[in-house]
Parts: structure tokens; sequence; C-alpha cells
């Protein structure tokens, strides 16, 4: 390897092994060169077959299927009808110029039956609650990344469509009129509370006023937000994204929408911590470094249920995002701890890891600490989708894409606007 300090020397690099990770070209992803390619050995890894896609979801929906009372004859339509609509979705809906995050991967199929896994099964006794259930996680993976009404209609056709040829059932008599909304927040006094669908947008709306009204009480920074419905709407899909393990979001949509707003609002009915960078003259990779080191600590070491929002207008260095990429893919930024604070990480995961009956090695107490970061640590990242930055930063970023995405501004109706 050619030395440049030393002019005229070179280092010889021994026991390295290279090993990449690849997908085919498209989407974002360009060809590699042959001539870097020929050093390699390959190992493909072909998409899974729909039988063991069947095997596997159907396993996991069976297990809360049981404790449903008598609706265990849905687990194959429901498995079926998802998977065929995943298939339909990744011919039809393909990644273009103007729609650069129409990517979708097994990961948004997991999320849906993680999303019905949610919900209380032993509190659904009609076949008509878990379709309801069904056709809203389906809405929240997949219609809200959709940019335009065309789109959104031709996806809700295709739900409609499955529930009448797969369930036999009627579409319209099932969903009946208006938004189909679920939480887990409309009773915020009981301990645990259930994952149910809301039909009193009456009462949703003063429940969502009182905490308001409690967040300006207790905030330096009080938010004067008119609630209207889809308003309502983006709170409850916010909220949804942050209470499930491993949930990040990507809201796309215009300044002055209201993301940051409705993204603190959720946060505080999840009774989590909100973290936000504060920009100055002098903020630079330095300081961003050590604001991620203590909102990281803060999860990891303090295990505090924790969102950090992020704004486009706070990215100052391309550096933010290849650090934010690093914590959505593992948790973790390389080489960001001194070694006392490594010592430190050590000594707090001693205990976890003595439970689940491991040896007290460093790469079990850092592994341990890695998982409890992505469990409580929830990004919440806010993009502009104008212009070529937007495309340029999710080829470059692919993780950004994996997050949740909602895009926002399209969904305000036009009377909300004015």
């Amino acid at each position: 390897w050619y030395d440049r300090r030393n002019i005229g020397e070179f280092r010889t690099i021994v026991d390295v092994n290279f090993v990449g990770a690849m997908g085919p070209p498209g989407g974002g992803r360009n060809p590699v060169t042959l001539r870097l390619l020929r050093h390699f050995h390959y190992l493909a890894f072909t998409e899974l077959e729909n039988s063991s896609k069947l095997c596997i979801f159907g396993t996991i929906l069976k297990s809360w299927l049981v404790r449903t009372q008598g609706l265990q004859n849905m687990q194959d339509a429901m498995v079926t009808s998802t998977l065929s609509l995943y298939t339909t979705i990744l011919q039809e809906l393909l990644p273009t110029p103007a729609k650069t995050h129409y990517t979708f991967n097994l990961r948004d199929l997991s999320k849906v039956f993680q999303g019905v896994l949610m919900a209380d099964p032993e509190r659904m006794e009609k076949e008509e609650q878990v379709l309801r259930l069904w056709y809203h996680e389906c809405c929240r993976v997949f219609q809200d990344r959709l940019v335009n009404d065309a789109d959104r209609n031709w996806f809700d056709k295709l739900l409609r469509s499955k529930i009448r040829t797969d369930f036999n059932k009627n579409s319209d008599s099932v969903l009946g009129e208006g938004a189909i909304i679920f939480g887990d927040f409309l009773d915020p006094t009981l301990d645990i509370r259930p994952y149910i669908q809301i039909n009193d947008m009456e009462k949703l709306s003063r429940v969502l006023d009182q905490y308001l009204e409690e967040y300006n009480n207790s905030s330096t920074k009080p938010m004067k937000l008119v609630l209207f419905l889809d308003a309502i709407c983006h709170v409850c899909r916010i909220s949804r994204v942050i209470r499930q393990p491993l949930g990040n979001a990507l809201l796309l949509g215009m300044g002055g929408s209201g993301r940051q707003s409705l993204t603190r609002l959720a946060t505080h009915i999840a009774e989590f911590v909100c973290f936000q960078i504060e920009l100055s003259k002098n903020y630079g990779p330095n300081e961003w470094r050590e604001d991620i080191k203590q909102l990281m600590f803060k999860a990891g070491v303090y295990n505090r249920e924790t969102v950090f929002l992020l704004s486009d207008t706070q990215i100052k260095s391309e550096s933010f995002l290849e650090d934010m990429n690093n914590i959505l893919n593992s948790g973790d930024v390389p080489n960001i701890y001194k070694p006392d604070e490594l010592d430190q990480i050590y000594n707090a995961m001693k205990g976890i890891v003595t439970e689940l009956g491991l040896p007290s090695t460093k790469s079990n107490l850092f592994s341990a600490y890695v998982k409890t970061v992505r469990s409580n640590l929830h990004s919440v990242i806010t993009m502009s989708p104008i212009g070529e930055v937007f495309r340029a930063r999710i080829r470059q970023f692919p993780a950004l894409v994996n997050c949740c995405t909602i895009d926002w501004f399209s969904a305000w109706p036009d009377s909300a606007l004015q």
C-alpha cells in the first residue's frame, strides 16, 4: 500500500480479509466494476421462496391467533393475502426519480405482522375486527409512503379487493366510512395501554388537546397547535412508530407543516424524552459526535426511552447522516467512545449479561449495550422531498428508507392548507 507521507515507500498489510455485502443494481445501487469484483469470491443469496415466507410469518401469526376467540381459521388467508399484496407492490410501485423512496423489502412485510401483534388478541371477537386491524397496518406500512392520491387510491382499491376475494367479506361493510385509526393513548390513566381502534373522534380530539395542554404547561417552548383531523392522524401515526421496538420514522414534507411539533407531542404522549441538537455558528462534527454519544449513553447506560428528532436544516455536514445511517443500521457509531467511557458501559451492562447467562466478556457487554440503545432510541428524521439533495441522500444512505416513511405534505387537504 503506497505511503503518501513517506514518498517512495510501501506498506504491506497482512492478515486482513475483506467482506462486502451488496444488492443487485437498481433502486439507488450502482453496478460495481469487474476490476474490483474479480478479487472476491461470490456468495449469492436468492430471494426467499413463498413457501418459506408462508412458514415463517404463518408461525408468527399463529402464536397471536391462538389467543383469539375462535379466529384461528383466518391464519392462512391473512398470510397468503399479505404476501400477495407485497408481491403486487414490488411489481407495480417501482422507484422513479420523483418516487425515490419507493423501495420495499422484507422489513416492510414483517412490519405488517409486527403491527398486528401489537393489539391484544383476547379483545378480538369478530373477523371484522381483525380485518380492520390488518387493513390499518397495511396502510401504515405501505400507503403512508405513497406520494400522491393516484397511488394511494390504487393501493386502497387493491386492499379492498383482497378483502373481497381472500376473506369473502364486503369491504364497505367491514371498513365502514371514515378513517380507521388505532392507538394506545386514549385512556392515559391505564398502566398498560391497549392498542385498540379509536372510533370516537370527538373523544380522541379532546384527549389530544389535554396532552397538548400538559406539554405546554411543562415546556419552556409551548406550541400553539390546531389539531384538525389530518394532524390528529399524523400524531397517531408517529405514536404507533415510536411505540414499536426499533421504531424509526422519516417524515417527508415542506417546512412549517407541523412535522417537528407533532413529533414532540407524540413523544410527550408516549412519555419519552425528546432530544434535538441546538445549532450554533461553531457547531461542527466534534459537537455533533459529543451530542450523539450523550444521546446513546442515555438510551443504553441509563435505559431511557428517547426520541431523537433531526431536521434536514440541521444537517451542516453529510457526515451527520453517515453517523445516523450507522445508528439506524447497527445502533452504534464506530470509534466514538473513549476508554473510560467504554469501562462505564461495561460496568453498566454486567447485570444484564449475567441475567442472560452469558460470560461477561467485552464483546458480550458491548453487544448488550448496543441492543439496549437500539431498543430505547427512536430516530425521527424530517426532510423535504423537493430537490436533488433528498434523492442523493436516499441513494447514499439507504438506512433512511428502512425507517417507517410518512409522506406528509401531500396528505394535507386543500382546506387545511388554506
